[in-house]
């Protein structure tokens, strides 16, 4: 009859027991020099050994050769203690008998002599299981039992057991047994019983047993009879609905290069195989874990195949540390919200997007937030106080021309009232290019508010001039303008002394600094601002501003305004002209052989599965020797120590693509040109590009030449 392969090859001695030497040691000793004692308890989860101990301390101490470590196997009490039938082995299932009554019955027969053995050994297993009562039974006899009984208990929850009893007894705690451990003793067996397997296969059903030696022998069992008389890897993995690891390794790496498509790919794998998302998260914990132990131990002994213990060691040098340790922190988080989602899909899947968002803040990064908000406050109060400002303008204006107009309606009725005849032609065409002026007068005040804009040259164009003397709108070329506002200087000056009021808040006397737009200095990584107005040209305008001799205050302020919107945009190189700001930046491609040069290092790194930092970090740097052999690295002293952290990853990338690279670091200044200094170029190359694309646009340049205006605060994103 055929015996299953845990009772079959169930340890007879402790020289066959698996594991557990902190055990064997101590009894193998007691035997040895007879230091025995009257109870033991043996604890531990399922299939570690706990009853197999305890048969073989039996054996031991009632084989026929005397009290030994190494029975005989041979005599009748060995082989009657192996098949099961010792008589004074009395072996009590505690779960069955848990009363009082049980435990009195038992109590009753200990007194007597065993009848053939030795010593009457009582084996009772799932000892936790007894009542109250019957552990306060058991408390006198044994602590003081009859010099031929021996107690033995086997429990898998010591917490249960009163601290009575486990103070009476010697407590061995058995511990779960390693993944080699299982692999080597399943091999052995499958050898004896000439079973063709696989190694993948019998390591997977060690690690599936979780450190039990029975679990282990049973799913043996199963997985004979599933691949009909052999062991494959792949038909265990079917029988135990197990996640192939190599897709967990995959989606760490797309989820450290940032790769979304492949991470959708596996997304959609996982629900096609309907997997459980509970088991892949915990082994996507427990492959963080062993990435994080072989960063700071490389030589940790690995329990995996050839094949992925390969593929565990490249994982390790590519993700950064800092990496692990947001990505385990994030999805242990995610472990424990997914019982609090919808489904577990949907949790799991929540932690992987999670995962692709966030990445840790490199060392020489700062968070931008604060620096955001303090823009916005600026930018705010800037535009309350300018339409503050505009609007009070406005209305004052407003004010001061219907007052205008009126006085000189009220002086011409008064003219042709007081000579009693009609005016002649020329005074009614005057008349009517007052009002005509004053209406384009206001509506230049409008257009000016809306758009922000001040536009003295337009209200030069205007052709209007107020005489005090008659309070008349006169219309005058264009080129007369100068000269009539140098006449009447005198007159408005005279004006404004008289009554500050009347004539401050016109377009001439108003000053429009406090209404100018703050300009908007902050830049991120992704946004720059075209035609920025360095020191040096500020600098350059205010020297200017102060070379100007004094001139009257209609001068000063059309010369304010014009230089207010001078252009600060650069000239565009003429070989930009046919490209778009985009082919502008985009590297050219090259031929990576030969000699390194910035060009070839620079289309390299930015196109390598670098992570962001030492893509960072490269840049700043120069890759000197040859493609394929020699090559050295030389950045500044200052990145000394960031370098340290990632040059592991920076030297496997290379080695990964040329093999017979020798990677040196030198430290020193860098004198030729960086791919940092290179990008900072071709990104102001395709400012320019844009400021004149954008200036070409028909509708802007139509806005632009009807209002004068300027493009101010243009941003590029990319």
């Amino acid at each position: 009859m055929y015996q299953v392969l845990a009772r079959k090859y169930r340890p007879r001695n402790f020289n066959e027991l698996v594991g557990q030497n902190h055990v064997s040691r101590a009894l193998t000793s007691a035997l040895d020099r007879g230091r025995l004692h009257h109870a033991y308890l043996f604890t531990g989860t399922r299939g570690v050994g706990k009853t197999t101990i305890a048969r073989i301390l039996a054996k031991c101490l009632n084989c026929e050769t005397g009290v030994t470590s190494t029975p005989c196997e041979v005599c009748a009490t060995c082989t009657a203690v192996n098949e099961g039938r010792f008589i004074d082995l009395i072996e009590i299932d505690a779960a069955s008998r848990t009363k009082v009554e049980d435990t009195r019955e038992l109590l009753d027969n200990v007194p007597y002599a065993p009848t053939q053995g030795r010593f009457k050994v009582y084996l009772i297993d799932e000892v936790h299981m007894l009542s109250t009562h019957s552990f306060n039974a058991l408390l006198k006899t044994l602590e003081e039992p009859p010099a031929h009984v021996k107690f033995l208990f086997a429990t898998t929850d010591p917490q249960k057991l009163p601290i009575t009893v486990i103070s009476r007894c010697l407590q061995f705690t058995l511990r779960p047994l390693a993944v080699d451990e299982i692999t080597h003793h399943l091999t052995d067996i499958l050898h004896k019983e000439d079973i063709q397997s696989e190694q993948d296969a019998i390591w997977q059903i060690a690690e599936s047993a979780q450190g039990s030696l029975r679990d282990a022998l049973s799913l043996t069992d199963q997985a004979i009879a599933y691949g009909q008389g052999a062991i494959h890897h792949q038909d265990v993995k079917e029988m135990l609905g197990l996640i192939d690891r190599t897709i967990i390794y995959d989606l760490i790496l797309a989820i450290h290069q940032n790769q979304r498509e492949r991470v959708s790919q596996l997304l959609l794998q996982f629900r096609q195989q309907a997997l459980d998302v509970s088991l892949v998260l915990d082994q996507f914990i427990s492959t963080l874990h062993e990435l994080a132990m072989l960063q700071y131990l490389p030589d940790l002994s690995l329990k995996y195949s050839a094949e992925i213990n390969q593929k565990i060691m490249t994982l390790s040098q590519l993700v950064a540390a800092q990496d692990l340790q947001l990505y385990y922190q994030i999805a242990c988080k995610g472990r424990a919200d997914l019982q609090l989602a919808v489904t577990q899909e949907q949790g799991f899947e929540m932690t992987v997007l999670r995962l692709l968002a966030f990445r840790p803040l490199q060392v020489n990064e700062i968070t931008i937030s604060q620096t955001v908000e303090s823009q916005q406050t600026v930018s705010q109060i800037s535009e309350q106080q300018t339409v503050s400002t505009e609007q009070h303008i406005f209305e004052r204006t407003e004010t001061q021309t219907h007052t205008t107009v009126q006085e000189i309606k009220n002086k011409t009725d008064g003219y042709v009232s007081e000579v009693g005849a009609e005016p002649d032609l020329e005074q009614q065409v005057s008349t009517e290019n007052i009002e005509i002026a004053t209406q384009n007068h206001t509506e230049e005040q409008s257009i000016a508010r809306s758009e922000q804009i001040v536009d003295s040259s337009s209200t030069l164009d205007t052709q209007t001039m107020i005489e005090d003397s008659g309070a008349v709108f006169e219309t005058l070329p264009l080129q007369d303008n100068l000269h009539v506002v140098e006449q009447n200087e005198n007159q408005i000056q005279q004006k404004q002394a008289q009554d500050p009021d009347e004539l401050s808040l016109t377009s001439f006397g108003t000053d429009f600094s406090a209404s100018m737009p703050v300009e908007n200095t902050i830049t991120t990584e992704d946004i720059f601002f075209l035609a920025p107005e360095t020191d040096v040209s500020r600098s350059a305008e205010q020297s200017n501003l102060k070379n100007i001799p004094e001139q009257p205050a209609s001068e000063n302020v059309a010369a304010h305004l014009a230089t207010q919107n001078l252009s600060t945009i650069t000239h565009v190189q003429p070989s930009d002209s046919k490209h778009t700001p985009q082919e502008i930046l985009k590297l050219a491609p090259q031929q990576l052989e030969g000699e390194w040069n910035v060009d070839k290092w620079e289309f390299w790194f930015r196109n390598s599965s670098l992570s962001p930092a030492v893509q960072e970090l490269a840049q700043h740097g120069v890759m000197m020797g040859q493609i394929d052999g020699h090559s050295t690295f030389q950045i500044s002293k200052q990145y000394e120590n960031l370098l340290h952290q990632t040059q592991h990853a920076l030297e496997a990338s290379l080695k990964q693509q040329w093999s017979n690279t020798v990677f040196n670091v030198q430290y020193g200044e860098v004198e030729s040109i960086t791919p940092f200094h290179m990008q900072n170029e071709r990104k102001v190359r395709a400012f320019n590009r844009a400021t004149e694309m954008l200036h070409a646009e028909p509708v802007i340049k139509n806005l632009l030449d009807a209002f004068d205006g300027e493009l101010q605060n243009i941003q590029l994103k990319i």
